[in-house]
């Protein structure tokens, strides 16, 4: 079965606007900075594509996940945009009208900065409630890609400050694996990128993903939950 998306974050404020969906403040909070700023976040991209620079829009496609879809009453969701280097970052919450329920849902970019950001190696994070709220679920995103884009294998980006990382889907039975080392002397946000085929990721449910850290002799270890990257057949 070929895997969907669940929600758009396409640059064309045009069509999000006929959705109804919109930014919960008017203004969208993005920044430059000269300087690589350190982030104390550990998950700073979940998503269905890599972080390669592209010209294309900075895009997020995955399908609607359960807890916005007709929802009763307007749902805050999270969207985050930071590149590799650390001197760019957008974090805005959007709100899911009630009653939502198509397909997918386009989350405007109304900021100035997308040429910068088309040269830079970049991720994305989706997170269902407002920022700055600690959410640990994440939606999967195609980013920077387009709406037919497919892929069968999901990407979370680590912040692990250049450390060995590993994830395990679940318990670890099916499906556990070391995550690559993308640490570069100008990457500050986030220095692993761990792959997940798709195949090990239940279709209907949340996944449940555990991360291991190894500082000095110390192992560390969170939960991720990730909601499902296919719809239901």
């Amino acid at each position: 079965m070929s895997i969907k998306a669940l929600f758009i974050l396409i640059f064309f404020p045009l069509p999000s606007l006929a959705q109804g969906i919109g930014l919960e403040k008017d203004v969208f909070h993005e920044t430059v900075s000269e300087t690589s700023k350190v982030s104390g976040d550990i998950v700073m991209g979940v998503m269905l594509t890599d972080d390669s620079p592209s010209d294309l829009p900075p895009t997020v496609i995955t399908g609607i996940p359960t807890f916005w879809k007709r929802p009763e009453k307007p749902v805050p969701v999270c969207v985050r945009i930071v590149s590799k280097d650390g001197r760019y970052e957008a974090e805005n919450t959007y709100m899911v009208p009630p009653g939502f329920d198509i397909d997918s849902a386009d989350f405007p970019y109304t900021g100035e900065h997308a040429d910068f950001l088309a040269d830079r190696t970049a991720v994305a994070l989706v997170v269902p409630d407002r920022c700055g709220n600690r959410n640990r679920t994440a939606v999967p995103t195609l980013w920077r890609a387009t709406p037919r884009t497919q892929n069968s294998v999901l990407h979370v980006y680590l912040n692990a400050a250049g450390n060995p990382s590993s994830v395990a889907v679940g318990r670890g039975d099916r499906f556990f694996e070391a995550c690559k080392d993308v640490s570069e002397l100008t990457g500050l946000k986030y220095t692993a990128d761990c792959a997940i085929p798709t195949e090990f990721l239940p279709p209907d449910k949340n996944a449940r993903l555990t991360f291991f850290i190894t500082r000095s002799n110390t192992e560390e270890s969170f939960v991720l939950e990730v909601s499902p990257v296919r719809p239901r057949d």
